[in-house]
């Protein structure tokens, strides 16, 4: 029997990464002892009900940060680590990383700075820049210091695991590390119900401004709608088609949630924020056709993190029989196959024409949302362990 400890600095948050170390635990605690590592206890009734995952019986040991889980890994045989950019050392004789996306790709000018940072470091010598050294040529060499990105940690762990191949590559571009493919669980928030279906498109995120970096694009899509309705297309198919929006919204990304209100007033569109998830699960319910934005207008090679890494939201709308109409790039481009299970799309025209083509091809749109049913359930919790086992041979 390994001890195994299962890092998550964000588990009060319950959110997709957490969902992905419930899971790792849930599965790893049968025939281990797995102790989970974070700045507070999880309470388990509660990952039960809003991550579905059953972390009853794990051990809990307080870190509040990536040094102290650095020092409490030396305690373990294995430590795997899904904390979103952590950089904790691995201490214990077996590391993995469960990678949800590495940090972004530096600027043009923290290159610049980190080059400058380089050299001049190297040039003080003879001085010891530990923080108990008070002198001030002490202080400026600590100061270059942390111009410099360390990756050293990197060389602590066994092996990488990436939620997707898009993951994968700009792991491999930005760390130099390989990384093996190992999809998140995604358990259906509600299965298809046929007889509920209605002439909705659903689109399902948080409200982020774009000035934060990664944005779920509900207002390119509501422009993309809007286009549609002014032609009269939103009509053709003798129904009139609506949209609805749900998602949280903080004071951060108030502006930009309230353009998308103000942007829907006279249409048929509804912009559901901060409600409960059994609103959810009714407008997944309803929803025949499913859209998905992230990433457009962005250009990868420079800002890779703000394209969708994986897509749980997508996942969790074709379990749910709504045909999902994604951009064509990154995490959603791996789950959807176009003309098969949904399609990609890369400018509003496109989004426009395909999704026209399900509004008013019935026999297409049920045909395509069967097969969007079948496709969800590779991405079942069974597939994950398979893959996790694979992976680990813990």
């Amino acid at each position: 029997m390994s001890r195994i400890a299962v890092y998550n600095l964000y588990w009060g948050t319950y959110g997709g990464a957490e969902q992905v170390s419930g899971a790792i635990a849930e599965h790893l605690r049968i025939g281990h002892d797995v102790t989970l590592l974070g700045p507070e206890p999880v309470d388990a009734a509660e990952a039960m009900d809003r991550l579905g995952v059953d972390v009853s019986g794990c051990g809990f040991v307080e870190v509040k940060n990536d040094r102290e889980a650095s020092e409490a890994s030396a305690d373990f045989d294995v430590l795997v680590n899904g904390t979103y950019r952590s950089q904790a050392v691995c201490r214990a004789e077996t590391g993995i990383y469960y990678v949800h996306f590495p940090q972004p790709l530096p600027t043009a000018r923290q290159k610049r700075s980190e080059r400058v940072s380089r050299v001049a470091h190297s040039l003080i010598v003879g001085v010891d820049d530990s923080e108990a050294n008070p002198s001030k040529v002490a202080r400026i060499k600590r100061g270059f210091g942390r111009r410099i990105t360390d990756q050293s940690w990197l060389s602590s762990y066994s092996q990488f695991l990436a939620n997707s191949a898009y993951t994968a590559k700009w792991t491999q571009e930005i760390w130099n590390v390989t990384s093996r493919v190992v999809f998140p669980p995604v358990r259906p928030v509600v299965v298809a119900d046929w007889g509920r279906k209605t002439a909705t498109i659903s689109s399902i995120g948080r409200f982020f401004d774009p000035v934060h970096g990664h944005c779920k694009k509900q207002l390119n899509l509501l422009e993309g709608f809007t286009r549609m309705h002014d032609l009269g297309r939103t009509k053709d198919a003798g129904s009139q088609w609506g949209l609805t929006f749900v998602g949280g919204a903080d004071a951060a990304n108030r502006n930009y949630t309230l353009d998308v209100k103000k942007a829907a007033r006279g249409y048929p569109v509804a912009v559901c924020i901060n409600q409960p998830r059994s609103l959810v699960e009714d407008v997944l319910t309803q929803s025949s056709i499913y859209w998905h934005g992230s990433g457009f207008g962005e250009d990868e090679s420079t800002h890779p993190e703000r394209f969708e890494h994986f897509g749980i939201a997508v996942v969790e709308a074709m379990a749910a029989g709504a045909v999902p109409v994604v951009f064509g790039s990154a995490g959603p481009a791996e789950i959807v196959r176009h003309g098969v299970d949904g399609f990609h799309w890369r400018t509003l025209d496109e989004l426009a024409r395909h999704t026209y083509t399900l509004m008013t091809d019935g026999d297409r749109r049920q045909a395509m949302a069967k097969a969007a049913v079948a496709r969800a359930s590779e991405f079942s919790l069974d597939r994950f362990r398979s893959a996790l086992d694979a992976a680990l041979r813990v």
